[in-house]
């Protein structure tokens, strides 16, 4: 099953102080979140900040979140097993309706949302808001259990 995953809201957190500055925190829980799901799915990118099919911004934003070290390193080789996307002109116009997916994602584009109820898949969609819901990832791995590729 593919796992689609957006990044600001939903892996990166824009809170508190972070907010003020336009920084992004990583989300609590981070690293386990992404070997699991890494683990258990086959991921791929839905972000805006992926339109492209380049996931180098990604991972370029990331280790700025996280900072130098051995943490941005391991995390960075989670994020290497994660599949770009390409996409004109919002998110779902990414997806692939005929195999079965989840997608996580804070806040997708009414056009996405749309396109989700076309095709019969909007419980497909898994809201999750690390800035309101700081420990969003961790409900994510609990609800989801351990899927299967």
């Amino acid at each position: 099953m593919r796992l689609y995953l957006d990044v600001d809201g939903t892996l990166l957190r824009r809170g508190g102080h972070a907010r003020l500055r336009g920084d992004l925190a990583p989300a609590f829980n981070l690293r386990p979140f992404l070997q699991w799901a890494t683990d258990t799915y086959d991921c791929a990118w839905l972000t805006s900040r992926n339109r492209d099919g380049c996931n180098k911004a990604i991972r370029a934003t990331f280790r700025q979140a996280i900072g130098p070290g051995d943490e941005a390193d391991a995390v960075d080789s989670l994020l290497a097993r994660v599949s770009p996307t390409c996409w004109p002109e919002y998110k779902a116009q990414a997806i692939d309706f005929t195999t079965p997916f989840l997608w996580l994602d804070d806040a997708p584009e009414e056009e996405s949302l749309a396109r989700l109820e076309q095709h019969g898949t909007t419980a497909s969609w898994i809201p999750v808001a690390v800035d309101q819901r700081p420990d969003d990832l961790s409900r994510v791995m609990e609800v989801l259990g351990k899927g299967a590729k």
